[in-house]
Formats: structure tokens, C-alpha cells, sequence
């Protein structure tokens, strides 16, 4: 009796007190109770027995309770991740109705996969006092001057094997309560699945199962794992289970997730998702339906969410995403799930906030910096171990790392945060999303029918189509930002610029014919998807930036003259102008438009304006201008109206207002009467009617000491360009670097006419 008595009263005295894990409770030992494994065990490596068991004195002397689950048979082989069990576990036969219809492109048969249980599963719930996590450091690469190589250099030429140097330290993280009611806030846009999923299957409807670096068939296996397992918790919004599932999503995001070359596409997945589900897919999910939700609805089509279409939403997901990576950075999180949900966050921003925005240039130095770190710039190796499809993907990462940090860095003038100096890039394979998941047989007639370069041979442009020509261009960017930059003589840049035309070329012979006609001719519109065509546009424009910001280095730093680039510049505006006026594009891809023709249009036109007002203001018309007079006004005029189109709440909004306003000055000044400016000017002080009168001399002034700055947007093919500095009567240089370009339009006074 008095045995049953004390055995009851320590039972209900165990959700106050911190429980011991099994190994430390049976070997009497002190336990530091951190989850999801406690130091001790972790000093023994022997982790995977850690368990902390809910009611540790009954489990052997209650009858009738609960047993755990029995393995049965899986359709994972050996090498299928172990993952935690599901706070509600759901029976054989229970499916989401909402989620597993035919009609949803996303959804797949009904099946069950048994999942065996991770020791997570028994960690304990997070009660409403702190909770303490765990996690060891994780250092990510570490290089040839590394502190470790010392180590590793002495002993291996010694022939003596290295001890274990890594850290045994657990680093205690505490998690509070406002971080808890923080990730109960965040599952709380999981209630409404059918809308997640519509905007998810419209997003990869529009990108042709394709996301910035997210592929349909993976982010399919996440949904489907997703509401089947913790529909019921999420749709109810109990504020008790949803506490123990962020409890579960804080312990299953701490553990990596493990995985060998045998490892398919769809096991890698469902090991995130499911009773595994961690923060990354989260994060991942509200950015994609974020991306997809700044994409109008076609107006053909019958929406059933007009909300969508409103700003609030994508800032919604923005912020989630957000959140997400803030628990990612908590927990250590250094993996591919980590780096993917960077990169479409910083997808989402750029829409929301626009590519010049500080926001965008930070998350693009994070993407670098967490690639570095994984050592991504070193190439992916066969002892490695990886499976095809992520080997192949992190390829496909850096690429777009590394590309759109030198495409920022460029448009802001800025030194890169990444070098190709340091990197050793391979070029991903031309494979679709659906091909990049096939096994076996399948997969090898996939990699027959590839060329010898890795590209498809049916001539069609998919994402990795232009993620692999660009890849043969931004090193050449880079060169080009180095000469802008950098503090060379005339001469040097010469001769660099010789080098970089002399590769460029090199690299456009290598390419396949379709790539190539691309350049040369004009575009083929028909038979083409809406996505395909917009890939093509910006991979011809990918052969011109590099020359149109070779060129304004030439005349800047080598005195050359402005015929090259006129022409560059009128062929560029000519493509923007023919590409904003498919409807087809502007609906699906509203936002990559007005990044076009914020950066590459913009300043194509503003080289162009430049020269026609300098045309204008010679004491003598030439007899066959540079510029066509009628054709060059209609064409800015109706880039002006094109830019006037923008939509307010679009991330480019300010650049392309501020830019209309620019060119609409300009063509007034053209399009005024002589007369108008005569009276203007008799009103004016001596000193300044000499300065309008005077004629604009056609040639530059050269200036080796001040560095220039180049342009570019982040996708390739985007590109800028600036001609001397000019002075109409605006009391500031038109055309100078980007970012005193930027900062002139912010001070310009657009109440006062233009003298």
C-alpha cells in the first residue's frame, strides 16, 4: 500500500519536474534533461538510446496501456530515413478528402507508408515553462588556412590517424515562450490547405514544374506527408496539440537529415515531412504560395480567392518565411532544405520589394555565405555520397548564387561578396524537373539523350537551360565589374577587354545551335509557352549585357567612342518594348517585367534619350544622325507609358516612376518649341543662357581616377550602360554611375520645369 501510495505521488509529480532519459535513469546518473538528447549521452554517443519516456515508473506495471507501434513492413529500403513519430498519428485508412482528390495536380494515390520511430518521438511535450534545446556546432567547410588543417596536415604526414576534433560541447539554446507562441502563430496559416495547394499547383502550373530552385515532385511529397498527419491538429487549431507540434518541428529541424547514393528523390522528401516535418518545408511552402500569390489570376479563369491578388497576402507569406529562417538559424540548420528556403525567400522578396532594395541585396549575402559554408564553391564530389538529384540541385544552386550575387553586386557598384577565384563551377545537367527524380533505366535514357555538353537536344529552353548558358557568362561579369572597379590604366584595360570579348565568344561557340539562334536571330514566338519565351528573352539579352557594360567601361576609362554602344543600347529597347506588349507575359510574369524594365530597359532608354538631346542640340544636324529622330521619340515615348503601367505595390514601382519621369523631361525639352526655349532663356541670368546655348561637344571626357559602376539585375541577360557626364540645365549628371544615378533621381526636383 505504501509502496502503490509513493509510486502514485511521484507519478503526479512528473509533469513538474524535469525527467531523466532512460540511459541516465537506469545507470543512476544526473541528467541535464536537454532534448533532443541530453549531454551525457552525448559525450557516450549514444544517442539514438536517449529517450525520455512520459511516465518512466508505469511503463513496466500499467496493463492495457499503450504499446509501441510494431514495425511492419515499409516501402523504404534500408537507407530510408528514420523519422519522428506524428503527434496524431492517423489510421491506415484515414486521407484527407480536401487534399488526396484527382482533380488536385498535386495530390497522388492513396498509400500508406509505415514510418518506424525515431527517438524524438518520446521526447517530452513543451510544457508551459521554458523549454531548453540542444544542438552541437556546426562549423560547415573549412579550408586550407583553417585551424583543423593544422591538425590534420601534422598527423597525416606522421601516418598517425587523426582523433575525433570535433567540439563535444552541447551548446544549451534556450526556447522561451515567446518563441513558442511564435511557431504556434506560424502554423496557423497551415489551416487552410485547399488554398496553399491551389496556389501551389498554379505556381508550378505557370513555371512548368519548376520554383527559383524547389521542384515540383519534392515539394508534392511535402504536401501530401503534410495535412494526412497533422490536418486534423491544424485545421482545429487546439492550442495544446499545436503546442506539441512545434515542439516536434523544434526537435525534428535540430537533427540532419540523413541520407546515402541510394537515397531516391521521394524518400529524401517524406523524411522532411510528415512525422518529420521541420521548419524549412514550412518556410518553403509559404514562399512558393507567397511567389505565386503576387502573380495575378487570368482573367479567363475563375478565382475563387480574389485576395490574392492583394499585396497583404505575399507579405504575409514573406513574413513566415521569414520567421522560419529565424528557427532555422536557432536550431544551426546548415543543409540543403536551409539553403533552398533562402533562395526562394529571397525570390519573394526581390518581388515584393524589388531588387534594389537593401533586403534583397542582405538575403543574397546570406545565400553566399551559406553556400560557402557548405562548401558549395569546391564543387560537388563523388566521395560525397550524394544522390543524383541532390548533387545535381546543388549544382543548380550555386549557379544561381553565384550568378545573382554578381548580377547585384553589379547593379550597385559594389566589390562581390563571391569570386570565381575561389570556386570551382559544374555545370548541372539540362534535366526537367521530372527527369531529375527518375531512377534506374529511366534515368539513364533521360542522360542519353543529353549531348556531349550536358544540353537537351530537343531544343527547348527549360530554367537549367538558361542556369547553364548563364553559367559561362557571369565570370566574364565579374571581369567587367573588376575593370569598372578596379584601379587600371588605360592600357590594362585594353588589353582585359580583349581577353574578356575573346571568351565571351569562345563561350558562345561552345554553345548548341538553338542557344545560339537565339542571339543571332529574331524570336520565335510560335509553338512556345509563355515561361519557355521568357527564358529566351532574358538569355538573349544575356548576350548583350556583358558587351553593353564592356563598352560604358571603354568610353568612361579608354576614350572610346559611343557608336557601339548607341547600337547596343537601341537593339536592347527594341526586345523590351516588343516584350511588354504580350499580354500573355505581363500576366504570368508581371513582376520580372517590371524588373526589366526598371534595370535593362531603363537604362537602354536613358542612353538613348541622352544621345537624342545631344543630337538635338547640335549647332549643325547631321545629315544621317545616330538616332533616327521620329522612330527614337516614339519608341521613348512609349517605353514612358510602359513604365507609367506599373503597378504601385510592384517591389520596382519607384524606379520606374521615377525613371518616366526622367524621359518624359527629356522629350518635353526635345519636343518644345525654339521659341519656348528663347523666351525661357531671356528670363534666365547671363551666366546660365551661355551654358544653355552652348553647344553639347560630342566628345567625352575621360577620367582614369574615379572608379565607374556597372549595372545589372539578377537574372542574366539584364544589363546597363552610361555615357558621359551631362548636364542639360538639370543641375546634376544625367548618366553617371548607377548609384549616383539612383541618388540623383531621389534628389531631383520634379515641380520645376527644365530650364
Amino acid at each position: 500500500m505504501h509502496l502503490a501510495y509513493w509510486e502514485f505521488s511521484l507519478i503526479s509529480l512528473l509533469p513538474t519536474l524535469s525527467r531523466s532519459c532512460e540511459p541516465c535513469r537506469l545507470s543512476k546518473l544526473r541528467c541535464d534533461h536537454v532534448v533532443p538528447a541530453c549531454g551525457r549521452c552525448v559525450k557516450r554517443r549514444c544517442v539514438d538510446q536517449c529517450i525520455y519516456h512520459p511516465n518512466p515508473l508505469t511503463q513496466n506495471r500499467r496493463r492495457g496501456g499503450a504499446t509501441p507501434p510494431t514495425p511492419v513492413a515499409s516501402t523504404h529500403d534500408e537507407s530510408s530515413v528514420i523519422i519522428a513519430q506524428s503527434v496524431e498519428t492517423p489510421s491506415p485508412g484515414t486521407e484527407n478528402p480536401s487534399f488526396l482528390t484527382p482533380q488536385t495536380p498535386l495530390s497522388r494515390p492513396t498509400e500508406v507508408v509505415t514510418r518506424e520511430v525515431h527517438r524524438a518521438a518520446s521526447a517530452p511535450p513543451l510544457n508551459f515553462r521554458d523549454e531548453y534545446t540542444s544542438h552541437t556546432g556546426n562549423q560547415g567547410f573549412l579550408g586550407e588556412t583553417s585551424y583543423i588543417s593544422i591538425f590534420e596536415d601534422g598527423l597525416g604526414s606522421s601516418g598517425v590517424s587523426g582523433p575525433d576534433l570535433e567540439s563535444s560541447h552541447v551548446q544549451k539554446v534556450k526556447l522561451s515562450q515567446d518563441r513558442i507562441a511564435q511557431g504556434c502563430k506560424v502554423l496557423g496559416f497551415l489551416k487552410d490547405n485547399s488554398l496553399l495547394i491551389r496556389l501551389v499547383s498554379r505556381w508550378y502550373e505557370v513555371c512548368e514544374d519548376e520554383c527559383c530552385i524547389c521542384i515540383e515532385p519534392i515539394m508534392k511529397e511535402w504536401l501530401w506527408g503534410l495535412w494526412p498527419h497533422h490536418g486534423d491538429t491544424l485545421r482545429e487549431q487546439n492550442p495544446e496539440k499545436i503546442r506539441r507540434l512545434c515542439g516536434l518541428i523544434w526537435c525534428n529541424t535540430q537533427m540532419p537529415l540523413t541520407f546515402n547514393k541510394n537515397t531516391t528523390a521521394t524518400q529524401w522528401a517524406r523524411s522532411a515531412t510528415g512525422p518529420g516535418l521541420r521548419w524549412e518545408v514550412i518556410g518553403l511552402i509559404a514562399a512558393v504560395a507567397g511567389q505565386c500569390a503576387s502573380t495575378p489570376e487570368p482573367l479567363d479563369r475563375d478565382s475563387k480567392t480574389p485576395k490574392l491578388t492583394q499585396s497583404s497576402f505575399p507579405r504575409q507569406m514573406s513574413e513566415i518565411a521569414e520567421i522560419c529562417l529565424s528557427f532555422c538559424r536557432d536550431c544551426n540548420s546548415l543543409d540543403d532544405l536551409f539553403a533552398w528556403l533562402l533562395m526562394e525567400n529571397f525570390c519573394l522578396t526581390g518581388r515584393l520589394k524589388g531588387d534594389t532594395s537593401h533586403a534583397s541585396y542582405t538575403q543574397c549575402g546570406e545565400i553566399v555565405a551559406a553556400a560557402i559554408a557548405m562548401g558549395l564553391h569546391q564543387g560537388v564530389k563523388e566521395e560525397d555520397g550524394l544522390p543524383f538529384f541532390l548533387s545535381e540541385t546543388r549544382k543548380r544552386l550555386f549557379t544561381q548564387t553565384y550568378s545573382a550575387e554578381i548580377g547585384i553586386s553589379t547593379f550597385l557598384g559594389r566589390p562581390p561578396r563571391l569570386s570565381y577565384r575561389y570556386c570551382r563551377f559544374q555545370a548541372p545537367l539540362d534535366l526537367t524537373a521530372p527527369q531529375l527524380v527518375l531512377e534506374g533505366d529511366e534515368l539513364a535514357l533521360a542522360l542519353a539523350s543529353l549531348d556531349e555538353n550536358g544540353y537537351n537536344t530537343s531544343g527547348k529552353i527549360h530554367r537549367v537551360t538558361w542556369i547553364k548558358t548563364w553559367q559561362g557568362f557571369s565570370p566574364k561579369r565579374e571581369d567587367i565589374l573588376d575593370l569598372a572597379l578596379a584601379q587600371y590604366t588605360p592600357e590594362e584595360i585594353l588589353i582585359r577587354a580583349e581577353s574578356i570579348e575573346r571568351r565571351c565568344e569562345q563561350h558562345m561557340e561552345g554553345l548548341p545551335p538553338f542557344i545560339q539562334k537565339i542571339r543571332d536571330g529574331p524570336i520565335e514566338f510560335e509553338g512556345k509557352t509563355p515561361t519557355e519565351i521568357m527564358f529566351m528573352i532574358v538569355i538573349r539579352q544575356a548576350f548583350r549585357s556583358n558587351d553593353l557594360l564592356l563598352q560604358r567601361v571603354l568610353i568612361r576609362k579608354a576614350g572610346a567612342s559611343s557608336e557601339k554602344l548607341i547600337h547596343i543600347a537601341r537593339s536592347i529597347l527594341k526586345d523590351i518594348l516588343l516584350m511588354s506588349q504580350r499580354h500573355d507575359l505581363g500576366m504570368l510574369f508581371q513582376t520580372d517585367i517590371a524588373s526589366l524594365l526598371a534595370v535593362q530597359g531603363l537604362r537602354s532608354a536613358g542612353v538613348i534619350a541622352v544621345e537624342l538631346l545631344k543630337q538635338e542640340q547640335l549647332p549643325v544636324y547631321p545629315k544621317e544622325p545616330l538616332l533616327p529622330r521620329s522612330q527614337t521619340i516614339q519608341d521613348l515615348a512609349i517605353f514612358a507609358a510602359r513604365l507609367g503601367a506599373i503597378d504601385p505595390s510592384d517591389g520596382s514601382f519607384s524606379i520606374c516612376d521615377q525613371g518616366r519621369k526622367v524621359i518624359t523631361h527629356i522629350l518635353d525639352k526635345i519636343l518644345s518649341p525654339p521659341n519656348a526655349d528663347r523666351l525661357q532663356a531671356s528670363s534666365d541670368p547671363p551666366a546660365h543662357q551661355d551654358q544653355i546655348h552652348q553647344p553639347v561637344q560630342a566628345n567625352f571626357e575621360i577620367t582614369t581616377t574615379e572608379p565607374a559602376q556597372g549595372y545589372s539585375w539578377q537574372v542574366p541577360g539584364v544589363m546597363d550602360s552610361t555615357m558621359a557626364d551631362l548636364n542639360f540645365g538639370m543641375e546634376a549628371p544625367f548618366l553617371g554611375p548607377d548609384n549616383d544615378f539612383m541618388q540623383w533621381l531621389e534628389n531631383m526636383d520634379w515641380e520645376r520645369p527644365i530650364q
